[in-house]
Parts: structure tokens; sequence; C-alpha cells
């Protein structure tokens, strides 16, 4: 009987780990959030190139995608590990510089802002650091 907990244990553990997710999940989670948010047209051609303005729909939308990916929680903010993980392809070492560059431009939401500036804020820094990195992780395979 404990060696059958113990077996229980260990699948749970690995089930918990984080799956680096590519082009055709982050596609996906994209297309549910402009339909569960009703995003209009003119703001889905914007995300497409990349461009997110500062305004409430693209905050939720933001708030959305990082939640339905594992890297955001409307409860304790961002998942520092599972970004860290997706930036690495999943080889971190979170005991190197990457993740604590990764910290630095999140917070713990000290300003009391509702989860989708909270998600927008901290999305918007991770930009402006691993953009480039984010997008070339993403771009199409030919």
């Amino acid at each position: 009987m404990k060696f059958f907990v113990a077996i229980c244990l260990l699948i749970s553990m690995a089930s918990a780990e984080y799956v680096v997710k590519n082009r055709d999940n982050m596609l996906a989670y994209r297309g549910e959030c402009v339909k569960e948010l009703s995003i209009p047209a003119d703001l889905v051609q914007k995300y497409e190139k990349w461009q997110y303005p500062n305004d409430a729909q693209t905050h939720c939308y933001i708030k959305c995608v990082f939640s339905k990916w594992g890297l955001f929680d409307v409860q304790s903010g961002f998942i520092v590990e599972n970004i860290h993980q997706q930036l690495a392809g999943g080889h971190a070492n979170h005991d190197e510089e990457l993740h604590s560059k990764i910290e630095q431009c999140l917070d713990k939401n000290e300003q009391g802002s509702n989860a989708c500036e909270w998600a927008y804020r901290g999305a918007t820094c991770l930009l402006k650091n691993f953009g480039q990195q984010i997008q070339s992780s993403l771009a199409p395979k030919v």
C-alpha cells in the first residue's frame, strides 16, 4: 500500500511540471481569449503584430492568454519558474541570471491593481526585456 501511495505521489509531482508551449498553443490561447472577451478585429490585428495598447480590453486579454499559458495566476501573480522554463525552452536552471532578470520584471502587485492591470504590467516588462526571445521561440517553423 505504501508503494502505491509513493507511485501516486510521483505521478502527481511529474504532472505538475510545466510543459513548454509552442506556436500552436499560443494561437489556440489567443483565439480562445479573443472569443471569450469579444476582442474587436482592430485590436486582434495589433496583437498579431505584438502591439499591445494600454487599454482595459488589452489588459484582460493579456491576463487571459498568460493564465491559459500557465504563466500567471490571478491570486498569486506571475509564475517565474514557468516563465523561465518557457524562455529557456524547458532547460531552465533557476539559479542562473535569466531567472533573476525575469523576477526583476515582475511585481507582487503591491499597488493593489486588478488582475488584468497586473498581468499587463508584467507582460509589458517581459516583452520589453525578452521580446525578441519570446517572438523567435514562437515563430513559425519552416
